[in-house]
């Protein structure tokens, strides 16, 4: 690997890491929200929604997980740059997936709650769907 690519790597490297530990705050906030919504939604009788809460909560869990890996490992060594290169140019699609999937289930669930009389969770829910959007932006505009 020649200069030029293993300082690409090194500046990649540090860019995901600048990025992962800015979206680190809100990434914690939307799960800290979808744990409040989730137990509200049970202590009010919304047990309907469980299964769309969990899988949104999973989706917070794994974009925890990915963005505390990425904050912590270390730069790759020069014969795994290419192959380093490789998966972190999908790094902004892997980050958007689990916060799409938030904010899908997020909407669906608005819709079955405007119909269905949850109201009084929209707030919540309306929050954690805001938080998912600011997310999404960062992403973008890193």
């Amino acid at each position: 690997m020649d200069l030029t690519s293993a300082a690409r790597i090194g500046q990649i490297h540090r860019e995901m890491a600048e990025l992962c530990l800015a979206l680190k705050p809100p990434v914690d906030e939307l799960s800290d929200q979808l744990g409040r919504l989730r137990r509200k939604a049970l202590e009010t009788g919304v047990s309907d929604a469980a299964a769309d809460l969990d899988r949104m909560c999973a989706a917070s869990d794994r974009l925890q997980a990915l963005t505390a890996g990425l904050i912590s490992a270390p730069p790759p060594a020069a014969p795994e740059g290419r192959a380093w290169l490789a998966a972190h140019e999908h790094l902004r699609h892997d980050l958007r997936t689990p916060l799409n999937a938030v904010k899908g289930y997020g909407e669906l669930l608005m819709e079955d709650w405007q119909e269905g009389g949850a109201r009084s969770l929209m707030p919540e829910l309306r929050q954690v769907i805001a938080t998912a959007n600011q997310l999404l932006s960062m992403i973008d505009d890193h």
